[in-house]
């Protein structure tokens, strides 16, 4: 037998593990699990919290969207309004014209 093979059948034969082996895996596992909970909760909660900001970007977008309208309908009420004011002074001048028309009286020339 080489001294090769002696040296890996050394270090392949079974040992005891030293007392409180078992003890540290077991809470080093723990801590794995924990971490990894803890991951998945920064996870989802990182998820969450970006749902939750695109709701409340959607909603103050909507928001604005909808004063913008109301905005815009207010500017053309008032368009709306004066070009019924004017066409209202121009129709005035127009029935004062024909009502003096109509009181003119109609001269006809004379024959001779």
């Amino acid at each position: 037998m080489s001294q090769f093979e002696r040296d890996l059948r050394e270090a392949l034969r079974r040992k005891e593990p030293p007392p409180g082996f078992a003890g540290r895996v077991i809470a080093r596992a723990r801590e794995v699990d924990e971490r990894r909970e803890a991951r998945a909760l920064w996870k989802w909660s990182w998820r969450w919290s970006a749902a939750v900001a695109v709701v409340v970007m959607l909603l103050a977008g909507g928001s604005l969207y909808q004063v913008r309208r109301h905005q815009e309908a207010e500017r053309s009420k008032d368009q709306l309004l004066l070009a019924l004011r004017l066409t209202g002074a121009k129709v005035r001048v127009v029935q004062e014209r024909l009502s003096q028309i109509q009181l003119k009286t109609i001269e006809l020339p004379s024959r001779q």
